[in-house]
C-alpha cells in the first residue's frame, strides 16, 4: 500500500477515534494484548505508515509490499474495494462500533505518547510540510544511482511505492534504469513536482474505487501512446518490477 492509500485509510477509520478496543485477536507476536482496552486518540499516516496513538504509546502498522486492511463500521464496510482475505489477519481490533483486520503487515509499538513528533513529515509526499527543494537536493546527492531506486528511497519520497514510481516515469518519459546524473536539474524537479501532484490524485482515484481504471503503464501489456509492447522486468538495485515503454521512456 502506497502512502496516499494510507492517507485516505486514516480518514475511514476516523469513525475508531476515542472508541475503546474491546477485544483483540491476530497471529502477530509482538504483544497485542497491551493494546485491549486501549483508547485511540489519534490515528494517522506517514508515508507507508498507519499509525494508532493510545495515550501511552503508540501502534505503527507497515503494510510492507502485499499487506492490507479492511474495516466494518455499523456493520457497513467502509474499505471500499480492498479484496476481502481468505487467510488469517495478522491483528483484529474490535470496538463496539466495528472492527479492523490487518493482513501481511509489520506490527511495531512505539513508546511515545506523541509519536506524531518522531516523524520528519518533509519527506511525506502527502504531507503539507513536504518539501519539494530539501528532495531535489536529495536526490541529485546519489548520482550514480538509477532514478527508479531513488524514487522508491522513503527517506526521500515518503509513500511512494512501485504504482506511483511507473506511472511518474512514465508521464515524465524517463526509463527507471537512467541515472541521475544523465537527468537535467529542471528534468529532476518536473518529476519531484509530478510526483507531488500524482499522490493526489491517486487519492482522489482510491477514494472513489477507481484507481486501476487510471493506470497508464502499471500493468498494462502495451503502452497506451505508441501502442507497442510494454516490457516488464525487474530494475536496478531494489530489483522491483518496472513497466516500460522502451519507445516511449528514454
Amino acid at each position: 500500500m502506497e502512502g496516499p492509500s494510507l492517507y485516505l485509510a486514516a480518514e475511514q477509520l476516523a469513525p475508531f477515534l476515542r472508541q475503546t478496543i474491546q477485544q483483540v485477536e491476530g497471529n502477530t507476536k509482538v504483544g497485542k494484548e497491551r493494546l485491549l482496552k486501549q483508547e485511540v486518540l489519534d490515528i494517522f499516516s506517514w508515508g507507508k505508515h498507519l499509525v494508532f496513538q493510545f495515550p501511552h504509546f503508540a501502534m505503527r502498522i507497515h503494510f510492507m509490499l502485499f499487506g492490507s486492511f479492511e474495516a466494518i463500521v455499523k456493520k457497513v464496510k467502509v474499505t471500499g474495494d480492498y479484496p476481502t482475505k481468505n487467510r488469517a489477519p495478522r491483528l483484529s481490533l474490535y470496538f463496539d462500533n466495528g472492527s479492523i483486520q490487518f493482513y501481511s503487515c509489520s506490527i511495531k509499538f512505539i513508546e511515545s505518547s506523541c509519536a506524531k513528533d518522531t516523524y520528519d513529515f518533509s519527506t511525506d509526499t502527502m504531507s503539507s510540510k513536504w518539501n519539494q527543494g530539501q528532495a531535489l537536493r536529495r536526490v541529485i546527492a546519489h548520482p550514480n544511482a538509477e532514478i527508479g531506486d531513488v524514487l522508491l528511497d522513503q527517506n526521500i519520497f515518503s509513500g511512494v511505492g512501485n504504482i506511483i514510481r511507473n506511472e511518474v516515469l512514465f508521464m515524465m518519459k524517463i526509463s527507471p534504469e537512467r541515472l541521475v546524473k544523465t537527468i537535467s536539474k529542471y528534468k529532476l524537479s518536473e518529476i519531484i513536482k509530478t510526483i507531488r501532484r500524482y499522490v493526489f490524485q491517486f487519492y482522489e482515484w482510491r477514494k472513489s474505487f477507481v484507481l486501476r481504471k487510471h493506470y497508464q503503464i502499471y500493468r498494462r501489456k502495451v503502452c497506451p501512446q505508441c501502442k507497442l509492447a510494454v516490457v516488464k522486468k525487474q530494475t536496478g538495485a531494489r530489483n522491483r518490477i518496472s513497466y516500460i515503454c522502451s519507445h516511449c521512456q528514454m
